[in-house]
Order: C-alpha cells, then sequence, then structure tokens
C-alpha cells in the first residue's frame, strides 16, 4: 500500500499538526500599580526608588500614576529620571502611550516642579500623536501642548513667546488656549501685545478670545478692562459672553463698574443683557451682590427667577442666601418663589 501523503501519520504521531498562533498576553499593570501605591502609603523615604522604577515602566498607566505623584509631592530628585521618561515615550506609536497618558503625567509633573529644560517643551510644543478613530483620526496630544507652553513660559527662555506665537495658530482651539493662558505669564508688555493682536483679530472658538482678554486683563489690570469691554459689542454673541466673563472673573473694581454701566445703559433688559449678570455673579464682591440682590428683588420677573437659579451656585454664602430670600420674599411673585425653591430647596 503506497503511504499516504495527507499528513495523518504525522498527526497521528504529534508532528505536523496544524497549530494556533498563541496571541500575547496583554501586560497587566494593575499589580504595579497596587505595588506603586502601598510605597505612595507607605515609607516617605523609600518612595522614590518604587517611583523611579514606575517611570521605566512598559505600561503607560504605571509612569503616569508616578508622574503625577512625583508632581504632587514635589520630588525634585526625580526631575531627571522623569525627563528620561519623556525621552524614552516620546518617540514611541500611540499605542504604547493612548491619550498621551504617560507623557501628558510627565509634562505637568516638571512644570509642578519648575523644571527648566528648555527643549523638552520646545519638543513637547510640536508634537502631535494621531489615534484613530471612527471615520479618521483625533490628536491626543493637545493638552500636552498646551502644557508644555505654560512649562516654557517658566523657564523665561527669552524666545518662548516666538513658540508661544505659533502655538497661536495650532489647529486645535484647546491648544490656542493654551497658549492664550501660557503668554499671559510672559512679560507682561509683550503678553499684552500679542494678546490683543489676538483678540483682534478673532478666533473661530469664542472660548480662545475668552482666554486672550482675561489674560490682558491679568497683565495689565488698568488699561484692558476698557479694550474688552469693547467684545461686549461684538457681533458673535459667544463673544460677548467671553467677554463678560472675563471682565467678572478679573474681580477688579474697574470691570464690575463696566458691567454695571452697560447694565443700567439699556432700559429694556433682555435676554443679551443676561451675560452682564453673569459677569458680576463671578465677581463674587460685596459691590456685586447688592447689584444681583437688587435685580432680584426690583428686576423683571423673569429675570429675577433665572438670577435666584443662578446665584444658587453659593448655596454656601448664608448671609448671601438670606439676603436673596428676603427679596424674594418682599415680592410674593410665584415665578420667582418657585425658581428659589427649586434651586435653594427651601421655602419662602
Amino acid at each position: 500500500m503506497a503511504p499516504r501523503t495527507d499528513g495523518s501519520q504525522d498527526h497521528a504521531k504529534g508532528r505536523g499538526s496544524p497549530t494556533r498562533a498563541r496571541k500575547p498576553q496583554r501586560d497587566d499593570p494593575r499589580s504595579r500599580l497596587e505595588r506603586l501605591q502601598a510605597a505612595a502609603d507607605g515609607d516617605p523615604a523609600a518612595f522614590p526608588e518604587v517611583a523611579r522604577a514606575a517611570l521605566s515602566d512598559s505600561h503607560p498607566l504605571p509612569v503616569a500614576r508616578a508622574a503625577q505623584l512625583c508632581g504632587d509631592r514635589l520630588l525634585y530628585a526625580l526631575e531627571g529620571d522623569l525627563i528620561a521618561a519623556f525621552a524614552r515615550l516620546r518617540p514611541l506609536p500611540y499605542a504604547q502611550d493612548p491619550q498621551c497618558m504617560a507623557k501628558g503625567a510627565i509634562a505637568r509633573a516638571l512644570v509642578a516642579l519648575d523644571c527648566q529644560d528648555v527643549e523638552l517643551y520646545r519638543v513637547g510644543l510640536r508634537l502631535r500623536q494621531a489615534e484613530p478613530v471612527w471615520g479618521g483620526s483625533v490628536d491626543t496630544a493637545v493638552d500636552l501642548r498646551a502644557t508644555c507652553a505654560m512649562g516654557l513660559v517658566q523657564t523665561r527662555y527669552p524666545r518662548a513667546l516666538i513658540d508661544l506665537v505659533g502655538l497661536l495658530a495650532d489647529p486645535e482651539p484647546r491648544a490656542r488656549a493654551g497658549a492664550a493662558r501660557a503668554i499671559a505669564c510672559a512679560e507682561p508688555l509683550a503678553a499684552e501685545a500679542v494678546l490683543r493682536a489676538k483678540a483682534l483679530m478673532g478666533d473661530a472658538e469664542p472660548e480662545v478670545t475668552g482666554e486672550c482678554l482675561a489674560g490682558l486683563l491679568q497683565v495689565e489690570p488698568e488699561e484692558s478692562p476698557a479694550f474688552v469691554a469693547g467684545f461686549l459689542d461684538a457681533a458673535d454673541p459667544g463673544v460677548r459672553e467671553q467677554a463678560a466673563l472675563a471682565l467678572g472673573g478679573s474681580r477688579l473694581d474697574l470691570a464690575l463698574g463696566l458691567l454695571r454701566e452697560r447694565w443700567d445703559a439699556e432700559p429694556m433688559k433682555g435676554e443679551a443683557q443676561r451675560i452682564l449678570l453673569r459677569g458680576a455673579i463671578l465677581h463674587r464682591s460685596a459691590a456685586a451682590f447688592d447689584w444681583l440682590v437688587d435685580v432680584v428683588a426690583r428686576g423683571d420677573p423673569r429675570m429675577a427667577a433665572w438670577l435666584v437659579e443662578e446665584l444658587a451656585v453659593y448655596r454656601s454664602n448664608a448671609r448671601l442666601g438670606e439676603r436673596v430670600q428676603a427679596a424674594v420674599a418682599a415680592r410674593a411673585r410665584p415665578q420667582v418663589s418657585d425658581a428659589w425653591r427649586r434651586a435653594w430647596g427651601e421655602g419662602d
């Protein structure tokens, strides 16, 4: 009988049998994370060595957690290890650091540690990490670029502002907003010039313009309020709101005065004027609360009811609560009283 050639003899002997390729086991970092946390909760003197080992881990989660702890605890001795970890991770494919979780945590830690590594931040400013999503890809290094912008400006590198101006043209609005925040920490006169120029040129996202306006109020509190108030007349309602919020968030007396001036100048209060009250809510000063309580007491009932609900963000302010409640009770308008009960959870 001719020998069989279908491989059955080899199969019977255990040779030539088809084999399935084993899937590589996924790296599970839980035990290393637990060890890292145990060290963080234990002897502070022993923790740096455990954190140093975690920064060289092959999985991004232990690296990210170790970096966070280094920043939180201001472990200056591990600055070199953080820099080395960033350099190791930077060229790796996105799958080895998805969402830039490790690189982002390292950058935040280095900023907290006041790291002066100019080149690291400049590299971070240019880093892009495209990750696939349904229908295309998304850049997950946006927040990393914004963090590196802040790190670069704190080094006082003479040409930092040049790099930050470049980031103002980033395709991602969060990166542009981060650039504006960082520019506000640069040399004041130069920062003011750049932020004014960007605000005047505008941006597709009102929040970016808002960051520029807030930064101007920070770097030049005397000259900027009038400039920022000019944006209360912008064609884009989003920009008008950002201007009001920037004025209120600055907590400058002059800024509050400009908001109140606009309010008093409009005899017919409507939806467009609510942004002025939102700015006053952010101001949180006694003068702002005086104005807001007066609107509750004497303003249009619909506006008053809306404002009562907005003011509920300050529920913990017992004195303000008493004043708002008294204003609501004095009006005896169901619309306003109902707003009080809904927002403050108390009867009138």
